[in-house]
């Protein structure tokens, strides 16, 4: 094949019907991708504030907990109880667990008569958990107890209840903060 020929079958490959065809690949395992694997969501209020400030876009990984539950320190979107919408929130409790807020500190007990240890939370600019709502829970096998990291403000389990496995959106690996146009990874 000469190189007029090669040329000719290169330009005919790439004809409007084959763009377009191409355009729609892309665009579908944009869409794929976005739905089971990854998601972006902007935050809105300051609940998380210092980690995760209002205005923030947040990516999700979806399939974090495809073969393993959440941990303890996981930041996640969920969607709580009795709440309508989507929630950033804090993994603290994890399932078949007691905790209280005593003193305005997280203590966490393996039974009733459990003596407990204060849950360590350096990741806190204000370390005190003020008492308000639910201030004991026992855990189901499959329910978490998540709170904001700016407790004097947010809205979390313990005005909602325990969040569901089943209603966890995914982690939250980074967030980007458009003022500053720093990206921070979790």
């Amino acid at each position: 094949m000469e190189q007029g020929d090669k040329h000719a079958a290169k330009k005919r490959f790439w004809t409007r019907w084959n763009i377009i065809a191409l355009a729609i690949v892309v665009l579908a395992i944009v869409a794929l991708m976005r739905t089971f694997v990854f998601e972006t969501f902007f935050v809105s209020g300051d609940s998380m504030s210092p980690t995760i400030t209002n205005g923030e876009l947040l990516f999700v990984d979806r399939l974090a907990y495809l073969h393993s539950g959440p941990q303890r320190g996981d930041i996640v979107v969920a969607i709580p109880r009795t709440y309508p919408g989507e929630v950033v929130k804090r993994i603290i409790g994890l399932p078949g667990e007691w905790f209280s807020i005593e003193n305005s500190q997280i203590v966490i007990r393996n039974s009733r008569t459990d003596q407990g240890v204060n849950l360590d939370e350096s990741y806190l600019k204000l370390p005190d958990t003020p008492a308000v709502g639910i201030t004991r829970w026992n855990l189901d096998p499959e329910e978490y107890f998540a709170l904001g990291d700016n407790r004097s403000v947010s809205i979390d389990s313990r005005e909602l209840g325990p969040i569901d496995l089943w209603s966890i959106k995914g982690k939250v690996v980074g967030a980007f903060d458009f003022s500053t146009l720093q990206y921070k990874a979790f």
